[in-house]
């Protein structure tokens, strides 16, 4: 790390230490990276000798109610007069936290933003964003080397479990040198990576099956396949009794499809807005054309969201996908 990355560290440790008690906060629909960066953060500052709390608007995917802890984050906005600071992990945009939270989350006299989702403006009284991190759990991992506090079994199965669904079980091009040394030490310190392998990608139920049978009826392949769309209505969560949560990963079945470049998946939700993920591979740069749109991500990783009829957005926003994928997609 460079000398402004070592020194966001110190800042934040800074702030640790001078106070002792912290809500930690995660984005909605949490993924791998957000459970393992929340609940790793959390066993950080209670090791500490500091007063830790787990937030979550949305509950996690059933994959990871193995982690020790799930069952403690809390999904309701907690009285925050009992904290001093808030840590937001894995969050880009304060707004990811979800609108229970951000309004009383900037009442709090301090808050803390550790984050790898590009953002050319950070917020946060004090912030460490790194976008060349496979995700947040690789920066969690750094922080603990920084305290000095060595990482038990517990934080290493959270920070192993963030660390693989973030880089596609280390098949995406975030994928580094570091990234291996960082699996292994997590494996030395007790994380076993086929257990958590097990969990996350072979522990699906009878009703996400159907329903990623529902959503795979509904790809398109368009541009001689190198856009492939699909869809998630509230309906298909109705028909086979499961939930958003349940849908987690499915766009990598797009994006596993040999001649596409762009990968979208448009998730109808409760409230009228029409999630859109997005996946790319080689030179497409999916971030941009997200940020364009309001939303944000990493280069091979995005999403927005818009309002609007399912149906409209995504004719509307595959046209927009064509155009930039003919266009600028390697901007």
């Amino acid at each position: 790390m460079n000398k402004t990355q070592n020194d966001a560290i110190s800042k934040i440790l800074d702030a640790i230490h001078g106070r002792s008690s912290f809500l930690v906060a995660t984005h909605v629909r949490p993924d791998g990276d957000a459970v393992g960066s929340l609940l790793a953060m959390v066993g950080l500052l209670r090791r500490m000798g500091k007063k830790a709390d787990p937030y979550s608007q949305d509950p996690a995917a059933p994959a990871y109610d193995f982690l020790p802890g799930t069952e403690t984050i809390r999904h309701s906005v907690p009285d925050l007069s009992a904290y001093e600071a808030a840590v937001l992990v894995d969050c880009g945009d304060l707004h990811r936290v979800g609108s229970e939270l951000e309004a009383s989350v900037r009442q709090l006299p301090f808050l803390i933003n550790i984050d790898h989702h590009l953002n050319e403006a950070p917020y946060g009284s004090v912030f460490w964003v790194r976008p060349e991190a496979s995700s947040t759990c690789e920066m969690i991992y750094d922080l603990a080397a920084s305290i000095p506090l060595a990482v038990d079994q517990e934080v290493a199965t959270f920070l192993y479990t963030g660390l693989i669904t973030d880089t596609g079980s280390f098949r995406f091009s975030n994928t580094t040198e570091r990234v291996l040394e960082i699996a292994r030490d997590l494996v030395k310190a007790g994380a076993d990576p086929a257990y958590i392998a097990e969990q996350v990608y072979d522990s699906s139920s009878p009703e996400r099956l159907k329903l990623l049978s529902q959503v795979l009826t509904s790809v398109r392949f368009l541009a001689r396949d190198r856009l492939a769309t699909a869809e998630l209505s509230q309906q298909m969560l109705h028909d086979t009794s499961t939930a958003a949560a349940d849908s987690e990963s499915f766009i990598n079945h797009l994006r596993s499809v040999r001649p596409v470049e762009i990968a979208m998946l448009f998730k109808e939700e409760m409230d009228g807005l029409i999630n859109v993920s997005m996946r790319s591979k080689g030179v497409v740069d999916v971030a941009t054309f997200a940020q364009r749109q309001g939303g944000g991500g990493h280069r091979h990783a995005a999403a927005f969201r818009v309002r609007g009829h399912l149906n409209d957005i995504r004719l509307q926003y595959t046209q927009k996908a064509l155009e930039y994928l003919n266009h600028g997609a390697c901007v």
